[in-house]
């Protein structure tokens, strides 16, 4: 009997958050939305359910989310527009990277005092941390709550510290394993993230390089579309339902497609002259 098709992979960050509006480093911090950013999560749950519509394999059979509230709340909203509605599966390891000192900062400040150069190292290198958070500061206090609220697998599993970029990739790759078996089985998800766990698990899904994710933004509220196809090792695809011996996934689009790619062209172009995700 032949395997079923591979399912569809729905990435969306969550809506624009109040320290987004105010062009702060979140980080752990666990912060609301702001009105334009349920007003988004409203938006794509409506025409995610409009897609569904259209084509059922769009629809969700669960929906991953860190649990960190701008995502929850996100993920609750578009869910509740879906077929179903589907389950809500929250995953630690897609809360947002740990920014170390520089939570709860404006990122000007950061930029005055770090200067132009250390600033964009540690904001879009790959394995560049941040400097630690300071102990007995009140981002430390705030972040240690955020630990507190998570599994005891995410407090022995990440760092307390701060986090580069090549780190969140690391604590999310059993998760990318995880998707990638359901996928294979037929499951279509969506996962509801933040702009940097959503760039590291976007350089699982489409194998990117680090100078590739170094460049790669990713917009609030927007959903992103990945369909995938069945490779085996010796190069050959086999869309659908057939799987041989060795075949894994892969997009059939790399970088997936936007549902709503005016928007999503906006956005990006907005998002680049801020200086990225």
């Amino acid at each position: 009997m032949s395997a079923p098709a591979p399912g569809t992979l729905v990435l969306l960050r969550h809506g624009e958050s109040v320290y987004n509006a105010e062009n702060r480093f979140t980080g752990l911090l666990d912060v609301d939305l702001s009105d334009r950013g349920v007003h988004e999560a409203e938006l794509a749950g409506a025409q995610l359910a409009a897609a569904c519509a259209h084509d059922p394999s769009l629809a969700p059979h669960r929906v991953l989310t860190s649990p960190l509230v701008r995502a929850s709340a996100t993920a609750a909203i578009v869910a509740a527009a879906l077929p179903g509605p589907p389950p809500l599966v929250p995953e630690w390891r897609l809360v947002e990277r740990h920014y170390g000192a520089f939570t709860d900062d404006l990122r000007e400040s950061v930029r005055a005092e770090y200067g132009e150069t250390a600033y964009w190292e540690y904001r879009r290198s790959f394995d560049h941390r941040p400097p630690p958070v300071e102990e007995g500061s009140e981002a430390a206090a705030r972040v240690a709550d955020t630990f507190g609220r998570l599994p005891d697998a995410a407090r022995s599993g990440m760092r307390r510290d701060t986090e580069s970029l090549a780190d969140v990739v690391h604590r999310l790759e059993p998760l990318w394993e995880a998707t990638r078996e359901a996928l294979d089985r037929g499951e279509n998800l969506l996962v509801v993230g933040h702009g940097n766990s959503l760039r590291a698990f976007v350089m699982l899904v489409d194998r990117l390089t680090a100078p590739e994710v170094q460049v790669l933004n990713v917009p609030t509220g927007i959903p992103l579309v990945h369909r995938f196809t069945r490779q085996t090792p010796d190069g050959g695809a086999h869309p659908g339902g057939k799987s041989r011996p060795g075949a894994s996934l892969v997009p059939v689009h790399r970088g997936g497609r936007y549902l709503d790619a005016d928007r999503a062209e906006a956005a990006l172009a907005d998002l680049e002259q801020r200086g990225g995700t």
